[in-house]
């Protein structure tokens, strides 16, 4: 009865966002190294562009969940997921090192909007019996995305590799 009352039309969409959310971040963590390597970037120089991601998303949180006592979770989770959307299709563009230094900011940036607001709204949605239930089911969208998208991203590196490797 409990998961009925939990499965609101809210959470899912939510839930389904996240797991998207989570999932181009879990897909890059395999596949930008090997990309960066493979166009010479030293490894400290991929060290950088790849911790820049979390530093950038770590830092906001606080401030954005401050925010979030003023301004509705929906408005953090739009502007969130267009500066995610909008710096996914920047890594199209960016060459290394400082154009990729700021897709990976802006990138981080886009998470933390979303993934506070979201987890927020989760909370504020979900019936105050059963709200560390609900939180617990919204975060495997982020743990489903840990078990399947690395392995997707590998797969799709090892395709882009040129057949004479074979």
């Amino acid at each position: 009865m409990a998961t009925q009352k939990i499965l609101t039309r809210d959470f899912v969409l939510s839930f389904f966002a996240q797991f998207a959310f989570s999932s181009v971040f879990c897909i890059l963590i395999p596949t930008l190294p090997i990309y960066l390597s493979r166009l010479g970037s030293p490894e400290a120089e991929i060290g950088v562009l790849i911790g820049t991601f979390s530093v950038s998303s770590l830092v906001l949180r606080p401030f954005i969940g401050r925010a979030l006592l003023k301004i509705p979770e929906r408005n953090f989770m739009i502007s969130g997921a267009l500066l995610y959307a909008f710096s996914s299709f920047a890594y199209l563009f960016a060459t290394p090192f400082w154009p990729l230094f700021i897709v990976r900011i802006l990138h981080g940036i886009g998470l933390a909007l979303f993934s506070t607001a979201a987890f927020t709204l989760i909370a504020n949605i979900s019936p105050e019996a059963h709200r560390g239930q609900s939180l617990s089911y919204y975060y495997l969208a982020i743990n489903i995305a840990f078990v399947l998208s690395p392995t997707l991203g590998c797969l799709s590196s090892i395709n882009s590799i040129s057949p004479s490797f074979f």
